[in-house]
């Protein structure tokens, strides 16, 4: 399988995301939007971003791993954020850098939502990955 992470030149410089990722070959996992919630559904990280950002994030990446694939295989992501204001993206931004390793970065679109399932919630990140690893 190949991909590659394209950032042109004359883009803006992109901060923990990839302009663009292109694969060729293997298998693709769709992963639904994970939330802040710990195994028995209690919400982690009551009131901040951050925090839930992680929970979430963490969550994806039980879930892409149980399918069979890693976060460097990770080539989309979309990101919700309930009420978002900006002074919240330094903080996105770095938890995620966390889960993508430098040149492994899927492409992200950020959005500001007025509300997610359950109250309390307030970011929840979905994703696309393509490997080449065999079904588990």
């Amino acid at each position: 399988m190949k991909v590659i992470r394209i950032n042109p030149a004359g883009s803006p410089a992109p901060k923990n995301y990839s302009h663009a990722v292109s694969a060729e070959g293997g298998r693709t996992i769709y992963l639904a939007g994970q939330i802040a919630f710990d195994k028995d559904r209690n919400i982690v990280g009551k009131g901040d971003v951050v925090a839930q950002a992680r929970q979430a994030l963490e969550n994806l990446q039980r879930n892409l791993e149980a399918a069979g694939g890693a976060m460097t295989d990770m080539v989309k992501i979309n990101t919700y954020v309930v009420n978002y204001h900006q002074s919240q993206l330094e903080g996105i931004i770095g938890v995620i850098g966390e889960f993508f390793p430098e040149g492994s970065q899927p492409t992200n679109t950020l959005l500001g939502i007025d509300g997610l399932a359950v109250d309390g919630l307030l970011i929840e990140i979905e994703g696309i990955a393509v490997t080449d690893k065999p079904l588990p």
